[in-house]
């Protein structure tokens, strides 16, 4: 008879000899065969991320080509004029006759004001 044994829920019973259905070396060989199968995968995915960095560098390297080419193209147009609007220092005629205002006609200083509600 067999020898009594220590079950996991802390029994005794009877030690049974179970045959394995895989040996150590067959169990050493998957392992190995799956290692060298994420090794495979990873040298892969290295390589995959090399090329596309490769592509981004170049991509990138046109962009920054193509910058600096309209880069000069803009330093070399002539600045654009300046919008001309009325001259600070004039003084300028405005009717005002017939217009809605506030205060005396004789006052020495007129305010004109232009509102357009759009």
């Amino acid at each position: 008879m067999s020898k009594p044994m220590q079950t996991p829920g802390g029994g005794k019973g009877p030690m049974m000899d179970r045959p394995s259905l895989l040996g150590p070396g067959t169990i050493q060989a998957v392992t190995l065969v799956l290692v060298a199968g994420l090794v495979f995968l990873n040298v892969q995915s290295y390589r995959d991320v090399a090329e596309i960095r490769k592509g981004l560098g170049d991509r990138l390297q046109q962009i920054e080509t193509r910058m600096t080419q309209i880069s000069a193209k803009l330093d070399q147009r002539a600045p654009a004029p300046r919008p001309s609007g009325p001259d600070p220092n004039r003084v300028y005629t405005v009717k005002y006759d017939g217009a809605p205002s506030k205060g005396p006609a004789t006052a020495p200083v007129t305010i004109a004001e232009f509102s357009d509600f759009q």
